[in-house]
């Protein structure tokens, strides 16, 4: 079986070069790491290449979705990934540890299911929780913030149990089979920045594939929240994506479970 874990870096190479965990996993066995840089940047080339990653641009700028679908099919052509090998989509900001990851490995491979997302949490110590993991949003939850309630309501982590079956999860640690990731085409191209991950959960939700959380593989993710701004490019991207993906889920005429 092998891991191919998939990182898109837009400028990111201090938090790349400063993870020390990182080229521990890369010599974890069958282990493949892809680093996608999106600005060309000679220096992670360099890094790249010394620490045993494998190092692919584009000549163009690509979103989120569309850099982790150039991944995937690098993975695939260039890698000889098959059906059955997982593809972990992990933000360049987002640590965990060689320990950890050996643990989530032994996850994947003694699963029965397809889609797993891992316990996010903003600090070492373990003690703050992001709430990366949610319930699809409905234009009804458009109404939230007069009540000052998030448009995605996050499930609550502590009343869940290990490998509790959730509607979506951030895009910061998502792992997917390729066979699964490939059967709905990948992210979808229309979202540039935010939502492709919610959009990509709801299209395998909806042909059948369960999306998993492992409450007890731990991770840090070093979030900047760029879109809370309102006065931000960032915040201008989330709405377009949000109400795009309310229209995709309006058409599809599926319910929410």
């Amino acid at each position: 079986m092998k891991i191919v874990v998939g990182i898109v870096s837009h400028g990111h190479y201090n938090y790349i070069s400063s993870n020390e965990e990182l080229k521990k996993i890369a010599e974890i066995n069958d282990v493949k790491i892809v680093i996608k840089d999106n600005i060309r940047d000679n220096k992670l080339k360099i890094y790249a290449e010394q620490h045993g990653f494998k190092y692919i641009a584009t000549p163009a700028t690509l979103g989120f979705g569309d850099n982790n679908n150039y991944i995937y099919k690098y993975a695939k052509n260039e890698l000889s990934a098959n059906d059955n090998d997982w593809f972990i989509i992990l933000n360049p900001d987002v640590e965990i540890t060689a320990i950890e990851f050996s643990k989530l490995i032994a996850e994947l491979k003694s699963n029965t299911g397809s889609f797993f997302t891992p316990n996010l949490f903003k600090d070492k110590s373990f003690t703050i929780k992001e709430n990366s993991i949610r319930y699809f949003a409905s234009y009804f939850d458009l109404l939230n913030p007069i009540i000052l309630k998030p448009i995605n309501k996050p499930y609550n982590k502590d009343e869940l149990i290990d490998k509790s079956e959730v509607e979506w999860a951030s895009g910061a640690f998502l792992c997917v089979t390729f066979d699964k990731f490939g059967s709905v085409g990948g992210f979808d191209s229309k979202y540039f920045m935010y939502y492709e991950d919610v959009d990509l959960c709801y299209r395998l939700k909806n042909v059948g594939t369960k999306l998993f959380f492992l409450k007890n593989i731990k991770a840090v993710h070093k979030g900047e929240y760029k879109n809370r701004s309102v006065f931000s490019k960032h915040f201008r991207w989330y709405l377009s994506s949000l109400f795009k993906f309310l229209k995709t889920q309006s058409q599809s005429g599926v319910k929410n479970a």
